[in-house]
């Protein structure tokens, strides 16, 4: 204690300017200019060496800064995650940004943003080597810290801190929900608490440090403690993850490897080493620790996980592994063609109502919902649908295949092309007939055609993919279907959170039902819940995004291909097409294009979001995208033909 009252209250302010100037000297001009830091560092260093009275000064200005007392915050609290949620951090970080708080030159981390207040510091701090920051050292003078330095001393409150809570956080009812075990055998999370307590009282009462031995000890603990946060996250792909679990797993992952760090630093035979490695973590916290993009990226890339996950296992069934397969997905996307032929003209009867904006887009909203749903209840299947999912698939193979397995992952991309060609090729191929024969009936039952010739006209003007939008409202429609992916996946994740099955089985207002059909209708509903929502959330972007471009005055529509080659149909019962050739043929082309351009932004989307939150890098898709040009070249109708019965898809281990 009496050295503690020693330590000075706060830090002179010419101590910190003459640290600013120091750190204004060293900097490059360019962050990923290393070799410049570098160069900066050594050129100090030769300074330094010829003006040893500035060393002293410097020298001791340091050690004021690290004596300074209380400064648990900045070694345990620097962009950690905050114990009250997600939404208060976020809220902290935003206030923090619109109106920063005041400097405080008795707190480490408010000097630190002086010292080092480029946004860019933390990056070349850490890219310049270890070796060159113990030359630095060494010229200050900064010897090995001892056992009763100031520094370390703030270090070991830090880490009983720490230590306290890891285990308060791991008592949160969200971790014990995901992993019940933690109530009925003994925690390491209470385990490392109860193990440093002792050793962090004998410090303060005078006694030893703690011992390379103990501290093997508590790193044991604190590896225990990964294994259940790892098996924690497996279990929430099962059972769904909320959000505030997601927050809770990333805070603890930041608490132990923040624990570590401190726990490595005073077991250290060369403290000076480890100070340096400690000083980049901490400087690239404090400088990153009010980041609000890359906070709510990393929050979302953790959620997104299970939602990319559970539409992967959707996404499964969208994969056409063998010949049979293939031919049944041909015949499931034609009926989904034939419903959608059946909406299209729905869709253009409620056009003629001219309802008010807003009354309109909620009618082809409906329209396109039930639609849908119907579809996916029927086990058809809408060939726009699939990329959001079969992306998640490749996503999830990408993790497990090893460069050597590339081969078997570009037979399940080549096996995801090949689907999707024939479900597009069913949906256009019943879609574009059953609109065509139910205009044609039209006209033979009530004598007058369904739509007028300048309907038509309009109709396929809209799908030129030359004096219309319609490849630019192809990409919006695009969106619409990944967005779609991610409603789906994020509903069936919530039914398995929320146990949807087990609720419908014990719900109260199901007891009419005979015994048995409610559990049945759980587990129906817990299989069906995100398709079901996802495809009326499609249904109602459909319905309002071209009310929403007359209402705000954007240039926004959307088209898709099975609804675009159904007005075509209902085109050509209409028109003569000897009069109309050319405004036919570009139709068809339009189609085409829409069709593209539909699976192509669903799909670059899905995948994108997919291995972010897997943590992928582009060179990955590359080098896939590598092996399938290759294939194309050598053998084109692979990607269109039905397979053999051989060249089914093998299980990647």
């Amino acid at each position: 204690m009496t050295m503690m009252q020693a330590f000075p209250l706060n830090a002179n302010q010419s101590s910190i300017d003459r640290i600013v100037a120091l750190a204004a000297r060293l900097r490059p001009a360019s962050p990923d200019d290393i070799t410049a830091a570098e160069r900066n560092i050594r050129e100090e260093v030769s300074r330094l060496k010829k003006h040893q009275e500035e060393v002293a000064v410097l020298k001791q200005d340091l050690q004021t800064l690290l004596s300074l007392p209380h400064q648990t915050a900045f070694y345990a609290e620097a962009c950690i995650r905050s114990a009250l949620g997600f939404w208060f951090e976020l809220a902290k970080r935003i206030g923090q940004r619109l109106l920063p708080a005041p400097s405080d030159e008795r707190q480490l981390t408010d000097i630190m943003h002086q010292v080092f207040s480029q946004d860019f510091d933390h990056q070349w701090i850490l890219e310049v080597s270890d070796a060159t920051w113990l030359e630095l050292a060494s010229t200050l003078d900064l010897h090995e810290f001892d056992q009763d330095n100031a520094a370390v001393l703030n270090v070991i409150e830090a880490v009983r801190a720490l230590s306290y809570r890891i285990a308060g956080t791991a008592l949160d009812r969200e971790l014990l929900l995901a992993e019940p075990m933690l109530e009925y055998f003994d925690s390491p999370f209470l385990a490392q608490n109860s193990a440093l307590v002792p050793i962090l009282d004998r410090v303060r009462m005078g006694g030893a440090h703690p011992t390379d031995g103990e501290f093997r000890e508590i790193d044991v603990l604190l590896d225990q403690c990964i294994n259940v946060l790892d098996r924690a996250r497996r279990k929430a792909g099962e059972n769904g993850i909320s959000v505030r679990l997601t927050y809770l797993l990333a805070r603890l992952h930041q608490l132990i490897r923040r624990q570590r760090d401190l726990l490595t630093f005073l077991v250290a035979e060369e403290r000076v080493v480890h100070s340096i490695r400690l000083m980049k973590t901490l400087s690239a916290a404090v400088k990153t620790g009010h980041l609000i993009k890359g906070f709510i990226g990393e929050s979302v890339s953790l959620l997104s996980r299970n939602i990319t996950d559970h539409a992967s296992h959707h996404g499964e069934k969208y994969i056409a592994e063998d010949r049979a397969a293939w031919w049944a997905m041909a015949r499931s996307a034609a009926g989904g063609g034939a419903i959608i032929g059946v909406m299209a003209m729905l869709k253009i009867q409620l056009s003629m109502l001219h309802l008010p904006p807003l009354t309109e887009g909620l009618a082809y909203g409906l329209n396109y919902s039930f639609g849908f749903v119907l579809i996916h209840l029927l086990g058809f299947t809408v060939a726009t649908k699939q990329p959001a999912m079969t992306a998640s698939s490749i996503a999830a193979t990408l993790v497990d295949a090893r460069p050597r397995e590339l081969e078997r992952l570009g037979d399940l991309a080549q096996n995801v092309v090949r689907t999707q060609f024939v479900a597009v090729l069913g949906n256009v191929g019943l879609a574009l007939p059953v609109a065509f024969l139910i205009a044609y009936a039209w006209t033979v039952a009530f004598g007058n055609s369904l739509i007028s010739s300048e309907k038509a006209i309009h109709l396929l003007k809209e799908v030129d993919p030359l004096s219309s939008g319609a490849l630019f409202f192809a990409g919006v429609a695009g969106v619409g279907l990944f967005l779609s992916g991610l409603v789906s996946g994020y509903f069936d994740n919530q039914a398995r959170y929320h146990q949807l099955a087990s609720r419908i089985t014990v719900s109260p207002a199901l007891k009419w039902l005979k015994p048995g059909q409610a559990s049945k209708f759980g587990l129906y509903l817990d299989v069906h819940y995100g398709a079901i929502l996802g495809n009326l959330f499609f249904g109602m972007y459909l319905g309002f995004m071209s009310d929403m471009g007359r209402l705000t005055g954007l240039p926004v529509d959307i088209r898709h291909v099975s609804f675009s080659s159904a007005n075509l149909g209902t085109a050509l019962a209409t028109l003569d097409i000897s009069k109309f050739t050319s405004l036919f043929l570009w139709a068809i082309v339009g189609v085409f294009g829409i069709a593209l351009v539909n699976l192509i932004v669903s799909f670059s989307l899905a995948l994108y979001v997919a291995m972010k939150s897997r943590s992928l890098g582009l060179s990955d898709i590359v080098e896939l995208g590598r092996l399938l040009l290759q294939r194309f070249l050598t053998h084109p109708l692979m990607f269109f033909a039905p397979p053999d019965k051989s060249s089914k898809l093998q299980q990647v281990n």
